[in-house]
């Protein structure tokens, strides 16, 4: 597990899903782009989702329990970019396994 490091608090995210968070929120800060990023915690939190407003005056920090650079997945990285520009925000939700065909 990774985490997301934003103005002091720590956010939990798998290390998978913290690169595409990296990648998505990189991109928009660097256009100057604040947005609403909001999730659900796993269940052992006893808060119900999460809510964070991502803008470049806020500290910031990502930590890999890996140390080898995860894949990125063009497909979701779009997705994301996608739904970080709607006016209710990025609501991240783990990607879902690609289906098995027999």
């Amino acid at each position: 597990m990774g985490a997301l490091i934003y103005d002091g608090q720590s956010f939990e995210f798998d290390d998978r899903a913290l690169a595409h968070l990296q990648a998505v929120i990189t991109m928009k800060l660097r256009r100057r782009e604040p947005f609403l990023l909001s999730w659900n915690p796993d269940e052992a939190e006893p808060i119900g989702r999460h809510a964070i407003w991502i803008d470049n005056a806020i500290p910031l920090r990502y930590e890999f329990l890996s140390p080898t650079p995860e894949r990125l997945d063009e497909q979701w990285l779009n997705t994301l970019a996608d739904q970080s520009s709607r006016a209710s925000g990025l609501y991240f939700s783990p990607q879902r396994a690609e289906p098995l065909v027999v």
